[in-house]
């Protein structure tokens, strides 16, 4: 068999790389809209007293945990000691505090439970 090569022309040769390159800036830049648009849920952690419905330092991935919907209801500080992983050191830091926001809170929460039967 004869083999033959076929010459290709400067011209040829630039649009084939141009045409490789528009199709690698497609895919990187379709591939950073894909990873821009899968978020990772939020983690929020229960800082609250440990009760018999949910341990203090409890980690919940997306939400609120549902199997509390009553107690949010009765008592609407609750959901406030749920706090995103990225505030979890800033709040105990300042729970530790007598006269801190959060205390008032974390009493609240304390006081509610203990008269949950």
């Amino acid at each position: 068999m004869e083999m033959t090569s076929k010459k290709i022309t400067p011209v040829e040769a630039s649009a084939e790389a141009v045409g490789a390159t528009i199709t690698e800036i497609v895919t990187t830049k379709q591939n950073e809209e894909k990873a821009a648009s899968v978020k990772p849920e939020a983690v929020f952690i229960y800082v609250g007293p440990t009760t018999k419905v949910v341990t203090k330092y409890a980690s919940f991935i997306g939400g609120l945990p549902p199997h509390l919907k009553e107690h949010y209801e009765k008592c609407k500080t609750l959901e406030k000691l749920f706090v995103p992983a990225e505030q979890f050191t800033e709040f105990e830091l300042n729970v530790a505090d007598a006269n801190s926001v959060e205390r008032m809170l974390y009493d609240k929460v304390y006081k509610y439970f203990s008269e949950v039967k």
